[in-house]
């Protein structure tokens, strides 16, 4: 079952890289893909997932130019996530749900960090996907949406949407269903921020944004929310567990 979910993440990192390029552009998913240097449509045999970048050593099979490692690191990550579904879902029909969720938010995070935004249609596929997920392992808690969506809804009220847009309080939304308690909401916020501030502290110091850039978040949150359902509850639990342990030394 483990080779099955991680050669079904493969394939579907495959398409996942189809609605990277496209969708920014607008362009129907339909149709063949092609080379984005010289429009050549690729055969069958350069759509093995990782195996024909690897065979073809990145490059073109028609122009030679060089292909982005986009390609085979999307496909990669794909098959990884939908093995980590496997440990983290309760069920094998939790664990197909989850990791289609996990792709899309794979595929919402790297386009964010291209373009700067989020494109409502794999918002609202992951919402969807989500919401099934909590429902098929019965972990659902108002506060967590109250946490989640509240904490991204009073930034963009008070910025007037400067600091955040519309698409970021829409991922909170399948982000707060997807991990369902406060706890892991509360650690998602708490991981995505510290690594979001930890990668503008080294690009200011590179020079390589300045003050005035903007950098997406939406991969911060990605990663927060992997965090979160790998070792969320536990490192919460630590937490709590050393909060009141404190609290109780102060007491005494």
């Amino acid at each position: 079952m483990s080779l099955l979910f991680f050669l079904c993440g493969l394939v579907f990192g495959s398409f996942g890289n189809v609605l990277i390029y496209r969708l920014p552009l607008r362009r129907s998913i339909q149709g063949r893909s092609c080379c984005p240097h010289c429009g050549a449509v690729l055969r069958p045999q350069h759509l093995v997932p990782v195996v024909s970048f690897l065979l073809l050593r990145g490059k073109c099979s028609a122009c030679k130019e060089t292909l982005s490692l986009q390609y085979p690191l999307v496909e990669l990550a794909s098959g990884l996530l939908a093995l980590a579904s496997l440990s983290i879902a309760p069920t094998l029909l939790s664990a197909a749900v989850l990791a289609l969720a996990l792709w899309l938010l794979l595929i919402i995070a790297v386009i964010d960090a291209y373009i700067q935004g989020i494109p409502d249609v794999l918002s609202a596929f992951f919402i969807t996907l989500s919401c099934i997920y909590t429902v098929l392992t019965g972990e659902l808690q108002p506060l967590a949406f109250l946490i989640g969506i509240g904490f991204f809804a009073l930034q963009w009220l008070l910025s007037k949407g400067e600091w955040i847009g519309t698409g970021d309080i829409l991922l909170a939304v399948g982000l707060s269903a997807l991990l369902g308690t406060w706890e892991s909401v509360l650690f998602m916020l708490f991981f995505a921020y510290i690594t979001g501030a930890a990668v503008a502290a080294v690009l200011l110091l590179t020079k390589k944004l300045t003050s005035k850039s903007h950098i997406a978040f939406g991969p911060f949150l990605a990663l927060g929310t992997l965090a979160a359902l790998l070792v969320g509850e536990r490192m919460m639990s630590c937490i709590l567990s050393s909060l009141q342990a404190c609290e109780g030394l102060l007491q005494f």
